[in-house]
């Protein structure tokens, strides 16, 4: 496996930040139809069948949204249009029959792994003592790590750690994946292991970088209060995730790609 020149993780930052205008400006509609889906199925008085119709929806207009947003971004406003942009960030082509692609291969990737994991933890817990019932649940850990012995509280808290950076890293190694389906008008799935790699770290302390903000104001946000069953809190934070933070973090994985890209050309 090769591990080239990383990109320049300034450099992408300062890019997603300045793409922003850009991206609202293409895809207003869809960001404002993709936060009135969510927000509505988060109503509590909907009936239930009408609830799991929106979520479902929503799942699947998020690749929507993701198709304009990653035109616009790896494209440029000038060429977007020319990929298949619709009006106000809404339309449905191949790219977005390719993300659905993509994505579903590399969700059922992802589950395979962590089902493997998860059996080889059972395994390394039963090996070491520790398949007690108590463990099923995370209140049981939890008990084990803090009340058992310190040898077992040590395994339970090494072996849990494991899984979990195992399950991080993987996640981040394949955040290129939609990117790469766009730009490459193909669907890539597990090929984007290839392209993240020598780059895990900076892909990941760059989402950190855009996500801390968000992190923090949704901490001091104040939970009181109630529009129609929902929370201000809630609605805030919806609204931030939605119309701020997932179209600079498409714009961040956008422009890593191209660097990335650009980086291999060279050699």
């Amino acid at each position: 496996m090769s591990f080239g020149p990383a990109f320049h993780l300034v450099g992408a930052l300062k890019s997603a930040v300045a793409t922003l205008p850009t991206l609202w400006r293409q895809s207003w509609l869809a960001l404002a139809a993709l936060f009135a889906l969510v927000l509505i199925s988060q109503v509590p008085q909907i009936e239930i069948g009408l609830r799991r119709g929106l979520i479902m929806t929503s799942l699947l207009f998020q690749f929507v949204v993701a198709g304009g947003l990653y035109r616009v971004a790896l494209f440029g406003e000038r060429y977007a249009k020319a990929e298949g942009l619709g009006l106000g960030g809404i339309q449905f082509g191949k790219p977005e029959l390719r993300l659905i692609g993509a994505g579903l291969l590399v969700a059922l990737f992802w589950l395979m792994v962590f089902a493997t994991l998860c059996v080889m933890l059972a395994l390394f817990l039963g090996a070491a003592g520790l398949a007690d019932q108590s463990h099923s649940t995370p209140h049981g850990f939890f008990l084990e790590l803090v009340n058992g012995p310190q040898p077992q509280g040590i395994v339970l808290l090494v072996a849990i750690a494991g899984v979990m950076l195992t399950l991080t890293i993987l996640s981040v190694k394949l955040w290129l994946h939609q990117a790469a389906t766009v730009a490459e008008h193909r669907v890539v799935s597990l090929n984007a292991l290839t392209l993240s790699s020598g780059q895990t770290v900076k892909l990941f302390l760059g989402y950190a970088y855009l996500a801390l903000p968000f992190i923090v104001v949704s901490a001091v946000i104040p939970n009181a209060g109630n529009i129609a069953g929902l929370t201000p809190a809630l609605i805030v934070n919806l609204a931030l995730g939605i119309a701020v933070f997932l179209p600079v973090s498409i714009a961040f994985l956008a422009s890593a790609y191209r660097q990335i890209m650009e980086l291999r050309a060279k050699g």
